[in-house]
């Protein structure tokens, strides 16, 4: 509603406290003025329909059926991408990749000499970390309405102690379900300003346990299935229809570290229900509050670079997992970082975005990029304020920026405001100053 309210008035005034780069004020207000009105009207009846109401807005994305790629020659209207600039991206490339914008399948592309009958599943390796974030969100979901009537009874929550469903386990006996998401579960002390974050590689740590967790979770209803396998089959890969997935085969338990195997059209569908604040095809599939929190910092004294089971972009203190230095600077250009829209939150006790000076949490738009990130390369990155996703296979190990860096030129050709003019545009976009598409 203030947003509105100050898209509205149209003035430099109503944007007084965010922090917009110089310029971009007025450029992200046209482009949201324009899109504001457009549904007003729709909501109005003024579209032109004879009707007193008008229909409802059609879900997004694929649902159950396959995806519709957009034909080329529409790309440019309905993508706002370059389909020119998008065949220079394709060779800068050279690795299977998908682009969805608005919710649909905008380009896709698969080198013939590495993919000569299309796209094939493949090992994916730590996306599956994403992949497990969110069927917890979703059995999180599903349970909701269970009453709580003793131990391992009740909805499974990000803030029940872990003790409540498991009788032993060797990490911190103090631990919340959201430390574990968070990978913080290691430290002796969960509220000290020093906490670190041990990234759980391959689940042993304590990842894998969420597991069992969900186990005890979904056995409370027979209607959710015996096993996470069965779980995953019925409320994942059928909800999303994720027909070209599979997840350490049948086996009744998953490593919620490794072993998704999947194509570029069923990675995106995770990341667009992700996109979509665990909205699927119309329906809610995981609480807008949890899908907050898989895309914005779980623990900022651990890691301002992680949420629950996925990576995000920083401007500092980021650590990455591999035993090197936090980030003393952006980990990535011309995006814009997942900063929290309170402060202390959750589980977190950090009072602010924990950056290094002089970066600070400032943010005009809560725009922050997000991503699954597996060996070789496998990617899945949101831009919300872009209403996109970019998914890749393959591209090479911490290579998460290459996509984006080479369907840049194509998105700001086209985009309103800037028209080519790529400095200017992510000046303002990396500061979350220009958010056009944020829905």
């Amino acid at each position: 509603g203030v947003l509105l309210r100050r898209v509205l008035t149209g003035s430099r005034e109503a944007f007084v406290g965010l922090d917009f780069p110089e310029g971009a004020v007025r450029r992200t207000i046209s482009a949201m003025i324009g899109r504001t009105i457009l549904a007003l009207l729709l909501a109005s009846g003024c579209s032109g329909s004879s009707s007193s109401s008008s229909p409802p807005q059609e879900p997004r994305g694929p649902g159950q059926e396959e995806w519709e790629l957009v034909p080329n020659e529409r790309v440019a209207e309905e993508c706002g991408l370059d389909p020119e600039l998008l065949e220079l991206a394709d060779a800068e490339i050279g690795r299977a990749y998908g682009i969805v914008r608005y919710g649909k399948l905008c380009h896709e592309y698969y080198p013939e000499d590495l993919y000569p009958e299309g796209d094939e599943i493949e090992i994916v390796f730590s996306a599956a970390k994403t992949l497990a974030g969110v069927l917890v969100g979703i059995a999180s979901w599903e349970t909701r309405d269970i009453e709580r009537s003793g131990r391992k009874t009740g909805p499974l929550l990000d803030s029940d102690r872990v003790d409540h469903w498991l009788d032993s386990f060797t990490f911190n006996q103090d631990a919340q379900v959201g430390h574990v998401l968070g990978m913080v579960g290691l430290n002796e002390d969960l509220s000290a300003p020093d906490i670190s974050f041990t990234y759980d590689a391959v689940g042993v740590d304590q990842i894998n346990r969420l597991n069992d967790v969900v186990t005890l979770a979904i056995a409370q209803d027979p209607s959710l299935g015996s096993s996470v396998h069965e779980f995953l089959e019925g409320y994942v890969f059928d909800a999303l229809g994720m027909r070209d997935s599979a997840w350490e085969g049948d086996k009744p338990d998953k490593n919620f570290a490794l072993g998704w195997e999947s194509t570029v059209r069923d990675m995106a569908r995770v990341g667009l229900l992700m996109l979509d604040g665990g909205v699927w095809d119309g329906e809610r599939l995981m609480s807008e509050d949890y899908a907050y929190k898989m895309t914005h910092p779980s623990f900022e004294y651990a890691n301002t670079g992680y949420a629950y089971l996925t990576w995000l972009i920083a401007r500092s203190n980021a650590d990455d997992g591999d035993g090197t230095p936090k980030t003393t600077e952006p980990n990535a250009e011309c995006t814009p970082s997942a900063i929290w829209n309170e402060f202390p939150h959750g589980l977190s006790t950090s009072p602010d975005c924990n950056y290094i000076a002089p970066y600070d949490c400032q943010q005009s738009f809560d725009v922050g990029v997000w991503y699954a990130a597996g060996l070789m390369g496998n990617y899945i990155s949101g831009h919300p304020g872009l209403d996109m996703l970019l998914v890749v296979k393959n591209i090479g190990s911490n290579n998460q920026q290459k996509v984006w860096q080479a369907v840049r030129p194509a998105l700001v050709a086209l985009d309103p405001s800037y028209e080519g003019d790529e400095e200017a545009f992510c000046e303002a976009y990396a500061a979350s100053g220009y958010a056009p598409d944020l829905r």
